[in-house]
């Protein structure tokens, strides 16, 4: 247990009671167990490991993949090895029925787990398989367990009927301190992805590897990123490619390994330009390439960060065109951002064919020449209500389509993709949102439904 309490560090608490849970080869399993947590906090590496530490019989369901009931029965029985079996499942008789079969053949008290991963998206099928899951240990004769791994909270999991609740266990957010220990132990993965980017020197490449220097760019990291962003993965990713610029310095022999105070002056403007770049996952441009089609191109030219961000902000084009969201998806996403960047009085004048002339006041010229700087678009975007979003949606929309369950689940879904930022679930009076992707991005998803987003926006009236 110690090895993976050290492989797995800061879930000391979860892995012990996970453990103590499952228990013994000869003891039985708890029936169902609900892992919630945000994502990458986790959930999935801490139950896997200790099943394979215990070396119990289990399957691991993606409720991705099986997006139907037959689907994910088939799975259940293959991984299980019925290979003598009939595996062709359609309902849960014909399942459970399955199960008991392999009771039969099965050593007495051999413990089998069944883990649902991303288990939110169990909601979409009929309520009374997840029913059944949560007894399964009733319905045969097996010491079987089903654990449940989920981002969201059990209350998100409403039944008509009442259900066994599973043993829940939380999975909290990394603070800084516990961040900063897990990216810290993959430091050698850092050090192969920087030298496989850039050829280094022996004497320059032992300063890379002492870890003051890999610890003294995860503090500067996480001050700048930590607030707007706790996903683990992404702040690996992130801290990966910030720390080939942290290092080229370095590397170019300009600023000493020792000089902190330099180092700081050279990151920090590139860790804050870099939040542009936040789950966008856009590849960045080769350093060492120079920008075709510019005078003196034959000349050398040294790494400039901001001509580099210039043409990983060119390729959100292309991103955001090869972004496959449905048709009134791309419209709700225009609206969401053109109500986050539009003041609410000046909707009616906006999106009214009939709104009235209005009279230049002398304020509102002398506003007007201060655009520069009170941009609206450069001040960030604006909280707005559901109801405010649905009626800018319809005004720039040309088809007439009512308000259904599935135009409103596509705001979940920009949600969860991170487009939009706000509540998942739909609440008419509650929910306030903001749109959190860019001119540039906006631009190329409304090209391709032929909308001009500049006609719509205030700062370009």
């Amino acid at each position: 247990m110690e090895e993976v309490l050290a492989k797995i560090p800061c879930r000391e608490a979860q892995l012990n009671e996970l453990h103590n849970l499952f228990g013994d080869h000869d003891e039985p399993l708890p029936c169902s167990l609900f892992l919630c947590g945000n994502m990458g906090t986790g959930k999935s590496v801490c139950i896997e490991t200790i099943l394979r530490l215990l070396c119990y019989r289990h399957v691991v369901i993606d409720c991705i993949e099986c997006y139907s009931p037959k689907i994910m029965y088939e799975m259940i029985l293959s991984g299980l090895g019925c290979d003598d079996l009939e595996v062709k499942c359609e309902t849960m008789l014909d399942f459970t029925n399955a199960l008991n079969r392999i009771g039969d053949t099965a050593t007495k008290y051999a413990p089998i787990v069944l883990v649902f991963d991303r288990a939110e998206r169990l909601r979409s099928m009929d309520q009374s398989i997840m029913c059944a899951m949560l007894r399964l240990r009733e319905l045969c004769n097996l010491n079987i367990c089903t654990v449940f791994v989920s981002h969201l909270v059990y209350d998100n999991f409403t039944f008509k009927m009442g259900v066994r609740e599973p043993i829940t266990i939380y999975f909290p957010n990394y603070n800084k301190e516990e961040l900063f220990k897990i990216i810290f132990l993959h430091q050698k993965s850092f050090i192969c992805y920087l030298l496989s980017n850039h050829e280094v020197e022996d004497e320059i490449k032992s300063e890379l590897e002492k870890p003051e220097l890999f610890a003294n760019f995860l503090n500067a990291f996480l001050s700048v990123f930590y607030r707007p962003c706790r996903d683990l993965i992404e702040l690996q990713h992130m801290a990966k490619v910030n720390f080939v610029k942290y290092c080229e310095p370095i590397i170019k022999c300009e600023i000493q390994a020792q000089d902190l105070t330099k180092l700081w002056r050279h990151i920090s403007p590139i860790l804050k330009t870099s939040l542009e770049l936040l789950y966008l996952r856009i590849s960045t441009a080769n350093p060492n390439k120079l920008s075709p089609g510019k005078e003196n191109s034959d000349l050398p030219q040294s790494y400039n960060f901001e001509n580099t961000l210039k043409d990983e902000l060119t390729s959100t084009k292309t991103f955001a065109q090869s972004f496959e969201l449905p048709y009134y998806a791309k419209f709700l996403l225009i609206a969401a951002y053109l109500a986050s960047y539009n003041p609410p009085k000046e909707d009616k004048r906006l999106f009214m064919k009939n709104h009235g002339k209005q009279r230049k006041r002398l304020q509102q010229v002398k506003a007007k020449a201060k655009i520069s700087e009170k941009l609206n678009t450069q001040l960030g975007p604006k909280m707005f209500t559901l109801d405010r979003l649905l009626a800018i949606f319809y005004a720039i929309l040309e088809d007439k389509i009512g308000l259904t369950s599935n135009l409103l689940a596509q705001i979940a879904t920009l949600v969860e993709l991170k487009l939009i930022a706000g509540s998942k679930e739909i609440d008419l009076d509650v929910s306030k949102y903001k749109c959190i992707v860019g001119y540039d991005f906006i631009c190329a998803v409304a090209q391709t439904v032929s909308f001009n987003v500049r006609k719509y926006l205030y700062d370009f009236m």
